[in-house]
């Protein structure tokens, strides 16, 4: 009997409900993946600058992601744009190598980002981006401490047929300035545990994160990462969701060797 395929814990981007996931989770299911849908609470968030930062959102997703682990499972995190920084926090010190070394069960296998932000410890994503925020983003709208994104069709799914585009764009909710402001948590991607077991999805048609930038963020990390290049815009998952569900099962068979 095949052993259990492990759990892929799918960390969505600034704006976007994990619904959003839809388009791939069903190739990914097809492929017999358990998969988690976590939450930010950083998305419309009651408090936008006192809970919704983005040391907030890796211990929340810290809190989603135990649980899947000490039932003793494998995991391994797939995350989009913004959801990067957080999903690397909440998974720092979870390796499976060193938790079976410990001799317990259960961790995370690797990390997969998807046109995702990789941003080191201590620096906030605007400070990364030389201090001033993407064009598209419209701060303190519809109120203070919050954000939206405009024009939301070209930036997030230009390559995206037009009804599944027009409804994810009316899913979209507004997300916290302070979760872009505020420091990185320590990541996962920099420890020794996870080399060999990180990898990143580089969008060539991204509107959002321009390759110029997904190559900055990757250069900078200082570690090595598996790189598979895709002709697609910043929602690869909504816009080639086959493709992108069977890329993620070849990594997720190189991190479980």
């Amino acid at each position: 009997m095949a052993a259990p395929k492990p759990t892929l814990f799918l960390v969505p981007g600034a704006w976007h409900p994990n619904t959003c996931f839809a388009p791939i989770t069903t190739y990914l299911s097809i492929a017999e993946f358990p998969i988690h849908l976590a939450t930010l609470p950083s998305l419309n968030p009651a408090s936008p600058t006192i809970s919704a930062t983005c040391t907030a959102d890796a211990l929340a997703l810290r809190v989603q992601l135990l649980p899947l682990i000490e039932a003793g499972k494998d995991v391994v995190v797939v995350c989009h744009s913004y959801g990067g920084i957080p999903a690397g926090g909440a998974a720092s010190g979870l390796a499976k190598t060193e938790r079976a070394a410990r001799g317990e069960e259960g961790g995370v296998l690797g990390l997969i980002y998807l046109a995702s932000f990789v941003v080191p410890e201590g620096v906030s994503l605007v400070e990364f981006l030389g201090g001033q925020h993407a064009p598209y983003v419209q701060q303190n709208q519809p109120s203070p401490g919050l954000c939206e994104v405009s024009p939301v069709i070209p930036v997030l799914y230009a390559d995206v047929p037009t009804p599944l585009a027009s409804t994810l764009a009316a899913s979209l909710l507004p997300h916290s300035l302070s979760a872009f402001d505020s420091a990185a948590p320590a990541p996962a991607w920099a420890e020794p545990a996870f080399a060999g077991k990180i990898a990143f999805l580089k969008c060539l048609a991204d509107a959002a994160l321009p390759t110029f930038l997904q190559d900055l963020f990757i250069s900078k990390s200082g570690v090595q990462w598996l790189v598979t290049e895709v002709e697609a815009g910043h929602s690869p998952w909504a816009s080639r969701p086959e493709e992108v569900a069977g890329i993620i099962g070849g990594w997720v068979e190189v991190f479980a060797r």
